[in-house]
């Protein structure tokens, strides 16, 4: 499709934000994350209408984002790689992903009521009028009260809100890419369980492998132990054994308290509590992924 554009549209369209009059073009977002812009002059009414019914329009950064955010505003949204060298530094960054399904906001009041929701700073960037994405740099664990977050900004704004919780991530220029592919589970994750609110990898990895989506990044918890046989040989003896810790000791060899040692640091660097039954079935199945591969 872009390359129909192309020869349609020539040197009205451009792939990249670097051009010296943003405000002449109008911009849009391919489903891979390619942005383009094509001048104003050169659209009709029905042609913008069009477009924007077959890509995601993409706006300007308003005037009142603070240098950080549009460090992350280049890096995520224009893909412009050079600028994460501005970024602030981190062990670990981690997005959260909000989508406000019903209803309309003030863009700048809805990302101060979500600030104020957090016990401590985060960067939100607005992609559109209804996307919004915080960048979390802290070790804390929002999981357990983002439905109460989500329940707060709902009644406050009269919207429908969902929302994604990325997984914790080295803080590396890979994160441009993790970006792109938690919002393709964010959108599987509406589509499959609409249903629910508030959606993380537990949710979202047996749906990926269903519909042979990439699994790439979804696998990205499994860093911190893949090199240790010793660990995933405890972890599937876990999992065989009806995660039942007892019976897991035993046919290990060593002590429970040993093994729930082990368990509860396997959650600490995965984030993900493989005591519960969609914690234990992700990290099994990608387990037998890494071991096929």
């Amino acid at each position: 499709m872009l390359k129909k554009l192309r020869a349609y549209y020539q040197e009205a369209l451009v792939e990249h934000a670097h051009v010296s009059e943003q405000h002449e073009y109008e911009w849009f977002v391919t489903e891979q994350g390619e942005l383009f812009g094509i001048k104003k002059e050169a659209l009709t009414v029905k042609e913008r209408e069009l477009l924007a019914t077959l890509f995601a329009p993409r706006k300007l950064m308003p005037p009142w984002m603070t240098e950080h955010e549009r460090a992350w505003y280049r890096f995520l949204i224009q893909n412009d790689k050079q600028t994460f060298e501005q970024l602030p530094s981190s062990t670990y960054t981690r997005f959260i992903y909000f989508y406000i399904q019903k209803g309309t906001v003030d863009a700048h009041d809805f990302m101060e009521a979500i600030q104020s929701l957090f016990p401590y700073d985060v960067t939100i960037i607005s992609e559109t009028d209804q996307c919004f994405i915080v960048i979390e740099q802290q070790e804390e664990n929002v999981a357990s009260t983002l439905s109460e977050l989500i329940d707060t900004l709902c009644s406050d704004f009269y919207i429908q809100l969902r929302a994604y919780i990325g997984q914790k991530c080295p803080h590396t220029v890979e994160l441009a890419h993790m970006f792109l592919a938690e919002k393709r589970y964010f959108q599987v994750a509406i589509t499959h369980k609409p249903e629910q609110r508030v959606y993380c990898i537990e949710d979202v990895f047996p749906l990926l492998l269903i519909n042979n989506e990439d699994i790439t990044y979804a696998m990205t918890f499994l860093q911190p132990i893949k090199q240790d046989p010793d660990i995933v040989k405890t972890m599937k003896t876990f999992f065989e054994c009806n995660l039942n810790v007892s019976l897991a000791a035993k046919k290990l060899h060593m002590h429970r308290n040993s093994l729930q040692y082990r368990i509860d640091k396997l959650i600490e660097k995965t984030g993900i509590d493989i005591k519960q039954f969609k914690g234990a079935l992700t990290v099994y199945l990608a387990i037998l992924l890494y071991e096929r591969h």
